[in-house]
């Protein structure tokens, strides 16, 4: 199989590197265009008013100067490779994307972007363990072994989403996403330069807590140490109640 990695922890990253690996070792054909650095939590973010840079460090191997998301726009639609892949793999992230991190995550766009082109694509996410480790080698064992079944579940309506968590029980299960309170911590201080103005920091405070009570959230499945897989629509569904209350308005 081709496969196009992208992530959104930059090029020299260690779970791209390892999953890349782990991949060809597989025997799949494994194309790189990832972020030139670091763009955690850049969503569906694109370039729109800059001018990108594409840079080769390998056979197949490019990263880009902009969002994970320009990555595939420009892989794809600017040729760099000479055809399409038959699938798109985003991470491994540093970090899990699970539940409302999915509305900020820059793996999960570069995932979303893959569909909306007309690919089949897979986000994977683990979490770090307490002595600071990340299990890469782990996940991307996991991913590798069960790759047939979620690249047929895979398609331009639907990404599939997988976190690891740091000890898992080598169980897989469905979950669906919640919503997530976060507590960092936003500090105020006076700015050096006018004392007009504040400068607005944000530090980590404990870790995030669900906000719902939705069972089987992806977020309780790696809390009880299973690998979570959710089926992301790339539409969003409406909300229907209200739907419906604007339908009714809209013949008044």
């Amino acid at each position: 199989m081709k496969i196009l990695l992208t992530n959104d922890d930059g090029y020299t990253s260690e779970g791209l590197t390892v999953l890349a690996d782990a991949l060809v070792a597989a025997g799949h054909d494994v194309w790189i265009c990832a972020p030139s650095s670091e763009r955690s939590a850049s969503s569906h973010a694109m370039t729109l008013h800059q001018e990108i840079t594409i840079t080769q460090f390998g056979a197949m191997r490019y990263h880009c100067s902009g969002t994970p998301v320009d990555c595939i726009l420009y892989a794809t639609r600017a040729k760099v490779f000479d055809h399409h892949p038959d699938l798109v793999i985003s991470g491994i992230n540093h970090g899990f994307n699970i539940s409302t991190d999915i509305l900020y995550s820059g793996t999960v766009g570069a995932a979303r972007e893959a569909a909306l082109t007309g690919l089949k694509a897979i986000a994977i996410s683990c979490n770090r363990s307490a002595d600071g480790s990340f299990p890469f080698a782990e996940t991307a064992s996991f991913l590798v072994s069960n790759l047939d079944h979620f690249y047929k579940l895979a398609s331009p309506e639907c990404v599939i989403n997988i976190n690891v968590p740091a000890r898992s029980n080598g169980l897989w299960r469905s979950g669906v996403p919640a919503y997530l309170d976060y507590h960092d911590v936003i500090e105020r201080r006076d700015s050096p330069v006018d004392l007009d103005s504040l400068v607005l920091g944000r530090r980590g405070g404990v870790a995030p807590s669900q906000r719902c009570q939705t069972e089987e959230s992806d977020f309780s499945l790696v809390g009880e140490g299973y690998i979570s897989v959710t089926a992301l629509a790339i539409l969003p569904p409406v909300h229907e109640e209200t739907q419906q209350r604007l339908e009714a308005m809209s013949r008044e």
